[in-house]
């Protein structure tokens, strides 16, 4: 079977690479789409047709999609094309002055942010056009912005951590802790445990035809096959089975068909690293 060709990846702009992931460039079939749940924000910008969101409208040709705790279901136009790069952990505000949560499950043009004069050379742009629009746009954001504080970004080894020692670590109590990491995530850290676990599965595997479903799932750190089967739909809105068949030509995956540095260099949560 001939799969689909891998998504076109670009380094961030010089001197941004410690707030943005690689940049993804990605033609997409029209068609509806069934987009996995995803931790952290990031850029988009339509480069040619139109996408539509299910429940957001047609997002204007630039702006930030929040992260979510559950699937999206957009629709792409036919020879609809994107350019995309995850926000790192905690650097939202050194890019545009927001936290994460204020933008959770959610889409933000970019006009409601930034002046007209300095998205117009994004509108006057197209195609292959764009990306030297955009990477202007983003250096131009970080000098604006770049001396804010980021917000909480959990340490390498948060996963092996309680929420006391984490507030801990921040030198908050816990009460402090939650309150901020809620505003800085748009979840809590009760919440965002079982996505990043899953997240995690997602970004590190290398799929077989056939996985041993009960050994990944202890090997994870799930109770048994059926946890594992329920955080597959609740934040990939596929079985695991019908998951991994998807890999080769769903476009909503080609992200997970990347080597996994690559995939953790782009959008890595804090504790993974390539």
């Amino acid at each position: 079977m001939t799969h689909p060709p891998l998504p076109v990846l670009y380094p961030p702009p010089p001197g941004l690479d410690t707030l943005l992931g690689d940049m993804l460039d990605l033609a997409l079939p029209g068609g509806p789409l069934l987009l996995p749940a995803t931790l952290h924000p990031m850029l988009l910008f339509v480069t040619g047709g139109e996408i539509r969101l299910d429940h957001g409208g047609t997002p204007a040709s630039a702006g930030l999609l929040g992260g979510c705790a559950g699937v999206r279901l957009a629709t792409a136009s036919p020879g609809a094309r994107i350019l995309m790069a995850w926000l790192k952990p905690g650097q939202l505000p050194r890019l545009f002055g927001i936290a994460a949560g204020e933008i959770f499950d959610a889409y933000l043009p970019l006009d409601r942010l930034l002046p007209p004069a300095w998205l117009s050379p994004l509108v006057d742009a197209a195609g292959d056009a764009l990306r030297p629009q955009a990477e202007a746009l983003l250096r131009r954001l970080a000098g604006w912005h770049g001396h804010r504080t980021p917000t909480l970004a959990l340490p390498s080894d948060w996963p092996r951590r309680s929420a006391g020692e984490l507030a801990a670590h921040f030198g908050l109590s816990l009460r402090q802790f939650e309150r901020r990491f809620h505003a800085s995530a748009g979840q809590s850290l009760r919440a965002l445990r079982p996505q990043a676990r899953l997240n995690r599965l997602l970004l590190n595997t290398r799929w077989t035809p056939s996985p041993d479903w009960a050994d990944m799932a202890a090997t994870a750190g799930y109770a048994d096959q059926a946890h594992l089967h329920r955080d597959f739909v609740r934040y990939a809105g596929r079985t695991p089975s019908a998951y991994v068949e998807g890999l080769g030509d769903d476009p909503a995956l080609h992200l997970y068909r990347l080597p996994r540095a690559v995939i953790l260099r782009m959008c890595a949560e804090p504790g993974l690293r390539g």
